[in-house]
């Protein structure tokens, strides 16, 4: 079975257009932070549903199944997480791991900064609380511009929906050490207090302020 990707001209079915790849268009913002109307599930780009997702599982619920334009492991996402898109201006830049770290740095400030959590980088881009996972990313660079794209775990009722739908990865970094979902994930809310509204509006403030997207690789 093939999974195209979720473009916002396909997507009338849901409540809004959940990937934030409406930012490759040239006419829309260079930044969106938002809290998932819906509950679907994305592949990264070069994944099988069969291999990361419990199939059966997401049919008896009617959970949709997409694959994004950029790479990373499969997630899902619902009003219990935070996505994040930066759409950069690149040139001829093909640095993918410059653009990834410049955009994992800047959330890793904004959250040290603002909640004072300990936050650290890990493999793939991971940003982790002691050891455990809340921050996975993607990036997809089409001709001229490079679009980020992550997803915030945020409140601990995202685990049941992470557990049922989502297999052991097909591909893991050495800082997970096998661990199941549960053990090795960490929803934010369960280390600080943390206004879902609030953070979005100040996570998307922080990108502006700060300049993050002038960057080019």
């Amino acid at each position: 079975m093939t999974y195209k990707p979720l473009f916002s001209v396909h997507s009338d079915f849901l409540p809004e257009e959940p990937l934030g790849e409406s930012l490759l268009l040239a006419d829309k913002p260079s930044v969106r932070v938002w809290q998932p109307k819906s509950t679907i599930i994305v592949l990264g780009r070069s994944q099988k549903a069969e291999r990361e997702v419990f199939i059966e599982a997401s049919k008896e619920d009617k959970i949709p199944i997409f694959k994004r334009y950029g790479g990373g492991g499969c997630v899902v996402l619902d009003e219990n997480s935070v996505c994040i898109a930066l759409r950069y201006e690149r040139g001829a830049s093909l640095d993918i791991t410059a653009f990834l770290e410049h955009s994992t740095k800047a959330i890793q400030s904004f959250l040290n900064e603002t909640y004072d959590l300990g936050v650290e980088i890990k493999d793939n881009y991971d940003l982790t609380i002691e050891d455990k996972k809340f921050l996975g990313s993607s990036l997809y660079m089409p001709k001229g511009i490079c679009l980020y794209s992550a997803v915030i775990l945020l409140d601990e009722a995202a685990l049941e929906k992470i557990n049922k739908y989502l297999q052991f990865p097909s591909k893991v970094p050495d800082h997970r050490k096998g661990r199941n979902h549960t053990d090795f994930l960490v929803p934010l809310k369960t280390q600080t207090d943390i206004d879902t509204k609030q953070f979005i509006v100040s996570l998307e403030k922080y990108i502006l302020e700060n300049k993050i997207l002038e960057f080019l690789g």
